[in-house]
């Protein structure tokens, strides 16, 4: 199966072709229709492939493709490409050293006060550097996912 993963040498209609099937068999796996894909609905879907998975494959599977840290697949992610957050967090780090700062975060999210975004650096910054690296940064977008959800 995993080789059906791999890109082919086959074009850019070929490679076309097999992203809209992986994307068919990815919905088809995503059994909530929330576009992302669950630790157990990936577990079921492989089992019911006929590929026995035991939970702890599965979760060194998520390990190594979770790129936003929220215990979930999206697409993106499930092809191992960059994830919608992993771009905010490149637009946002405009020097590019890999962090955030306070100055950086309101550059991007001119609605948000100076004391919102204290507020936030306060909580989700736990290096205390003043700063937020990535995976503080998709703690704080995880965080505000599950509160609006």
């Amino acid at each position: 199966m995993s080789s059906f993963f791999h890109k082919s040498s086959g074009g850019v209609k070929e490679e076309k072709r097999r992203r809209t099937e992986i994307r068919r068999m990815f919905t088809k796996a995503d059994k909530n229709k929330d576009g992302q894909l669950t630790r157990e609905e990936w577990r079921q879907v492989l089992n019911a492939s006929g590929v026995p998975t035991t939970m702890e494959e599965v979760e060194e599977f998520f390990d190594s493709m979770d790129r936003d840290f929220d215990g979930r697949l999206s697409f993106e992610e499930f092809m191992g490409e960059e994830s919608t957050i992993e771009k905010l967090f490149k637009n946002m780090d405009k020097n590019g050293d890999g962090l955030v700062t306070k100055q950086e975060f309101l550059t991007i999210c001119k609605n948000l006060t100076d004391e919102e975004v204290k507020i936030a650096f306060d909580k989700f910054d736990t290096s205390g550097d003043d700063k937020l690296d990535y995976r503080e940064f998709c703690m704080m977008i995880n965080n505000k996912r599950e509160m609006e959800s």
